[in-house]
């Protein structure tokens, strides 16, 4: 493993001519591998290498949440035979084992930095210790979210088996490593490299992001003690994500910023290059990649035209993936900026100002010319619109098609944690903690922005502020993939209500027994005597 391990950091780094001076493999073992900070260095990156190729390898969670036009996916999200099936055919079986190398890469870096001690300023050691740290916390997030109930392991080098731990005891191992990293990391403006460079990628961990994931972790955790009666303190949770959600929103741990206008957001999005201001933590694009096509975009699937070019707009209609115009408007009030800014020409295509485009006619003409326009439109698009939260694109030559482009990536950053998030998490936790003022503060900050009415004056108020925090993360996290998730924190009405599929009729006893989490595949088993199948899924496994 040893070796393998060390073929594995050259070849990731093999286009990097500084960080290739090192001994040959036939001489290398970690026992003499980490001298220097080079040597420290190399396995960080492989760190992030795995954060970003792994974490979301698999989004079925992510997907299960979309809003999005019933199609087959929608109807058959957690069908235990296709949740089954999807086991056997890789969907979610190398989602556990890829999430694990997360964990082991960062357990490498900590049970063996402490051989460039001699080499490594305490400082540095301890920035290498903190991101691994943060990884460490990241991997064990996306294990207990995904599964519930998994394995802790002890460190890299032990070839013990493991029993699976309980879902508080894998929700405590992310919020103590998290904690750790928080005290240790520097701000995001404030990280550099072994060189003394700044570190812009907001991939790495930093005190923004270590708080970003402290926030949500603590929401969860205290969510989980509320849906499945666990013992816990779910009302301290909310307090203490709500405590990390106050460093972000104040600048305690970052300088970070609402982006104060939808369209300059997606101008933002659409620049991997830029500094986005709301953006705390993010899967960055490796633009150097020889294939950068990968998941790490969520709402990637929505993409359609004008952002890849082999698509007509007549197109988008036939996607597997789409957002009908009917949806929209009951999604969004009429005068929400984010229509216009999440959509390509919004207003056009879904035939919304029609009406103003014949003005010197008589009325008789005038809506006859109305209506066959409306008519034309909607042939087209199926009524269905286009996505443009992301809309730069990485393209090459299409090799069966000379001529026409392929859109291979999007040129993105994706920003899996932003403030905007963050002041609606906030906003959720006061609510379960009933301050209801503080919680419509911030509810409204964000409507605010967006050009919406204040609670409780907008689409869907009427159903309690509760509610009406769901809803506008609906809205201003739309494809973003959250909305599993959020729902799944508010609740048994929620799930059922808002969730797809199979999701609709699940009992709390089903929930109670894992019916949330992925099954383990089968492999899984082979390897580790320990393990058991969560009790939801155990009588739909193949024998």
């Amino acid at each position: 493993m040893k070796k393998i391990l060390y073929v594995l950091l050259i070849g990731l780094f093999s286009a990097c001519d500084s960080l290739l001076d090192v001994e040959p493999e036939t001489l290398v073992s970690f026992d003499n591998y980490y001298k220097t900070e080079q040597d420290l260095e190399i396995s960080l990156y492989q760190l992030q290498s795995f954060i970003h190729g792994r974490l979301l390898e698999q989004n079925v969670q992510e997907r299960a949440g979309f809003i999005s036009e019933s199609n087959w996916t929608q109807e058959h999200f957690w069908d235990p035979s296709t949740m089954v099936g999807m086991k056997g055919q890789g969907e979610v079986c190398t989602l556990w084992d890829q999430t694990y190398w997360v964990v082991y890469m960062a357990n490498v870096l900590l049970d063996n930095m402490y051989k460039a001690e001699a080499n490594v300023s305490p400082e540095r050691m301890n920035y290498y210790r903190a991101q691994a740290y943060f990884g460490k916390a990241l991997g064990y997030f996306f294990l207990g979210r995904r599964w519930g109930e998994v394995p802790i392991t002890r460190n890299s080098s032990s070839s013990e088996v493991y029993g699976k731990k309980p879902l508080l005891e894998v929700l405590d191992t992310v919020i103590a490593n998290a904690e750790r990293a928080y005290k240790m990391l520097p701000v995001q403006a404030d990280l550099v490299d072994r060189t003394g460079t700044p570190i812009t990628s907001k991939q790495f961990g930093s005190k923004g992001s270590a708080c970003a994931l402290l926030a949500h972790a603590y929401a969860w955790k205290g969510s989980m003690i509320d849906l499945m009666g666990l013992d816990g303190n779910s009302n301290e949770c909310y307090k203490k994500s709500v405590e990390y959600a106050n460093y972000l929103i104040k600048g305690d741990a970052g300088n970070y910023s609402l982006v104060r206008d939808p369209e300059e957001l997606c101008k933002y999005f659409s620049d991997y290059q830029a500094n986005n201001p709301e953006s705390i933590f993010e899967f960055s694009l490796d633009m150097s990649a020889e294939h950068i096509l990968s998941t790490y975009l969520i709402g990637r699937e929505f993409i359609g035209y004008p952002v890849e070019p082999s698509t007509k707009a007549g197109d988008q209609q036939y996607k597997s993936s789409k957002i009908s115009y009917t949806t929209i408007r009951t999604l969004y009030d009429t005068l929400d900026l984010r229509r216009d800014a999440y959509f390509h020409r919004y207003s056009y295509y879904s035939t919304d100002s029609v009406q103003f485009m014949f003005t010197d006619t008589t009325e008789v003409v005038m809506k006859h010319l109305q209506d066959s326009v409306r008519k034309e439109i909607t042939e087209l698009t199926g009524g269905v619109a286009y996505p443009f939260k992301w809309r730069e694109g990485v393209y090459k030559a299409d090799p069966y098609n000379p001529g026409t482009m392929q859109l291979i990536a999007i040129k993105s950053n994706y920003s899996y944690w932003r403030l905007s998030d963050i002041y609606l998490l906030r906003a959720e936790c006061y609510v379960k903690l009933g301050e209801e003022g503080l919680a419509q503060a911030d509810l409204n900050e964000i409507r605010g922005i967006n050009n919406v009415k204040p609670y409780p004056n907008s689409g869907g108020d009427e159903k309690g502020l509760k509610y009406a925090i769901f809803h506008e993360r609906e809205r201003e996290l739309l494809m973003e993939g959250h909305r599993f998730y959020d729902a799944v924190r508010n609740g048994m009405e929620y799930i059922n209500t808002y969730l797809p599929g199979a999701l609709k009729t699940l009992t709390l006893t089903d929930v109670k027994n894992g019916a949330l989490f992925f099954p383990i595949h089968e492999s899984a088993f082979k390897m580790n005597g320990l393990l058991r199948q969560n009790v939801y899924w155990a009588p739909y496994m193949r024998k």
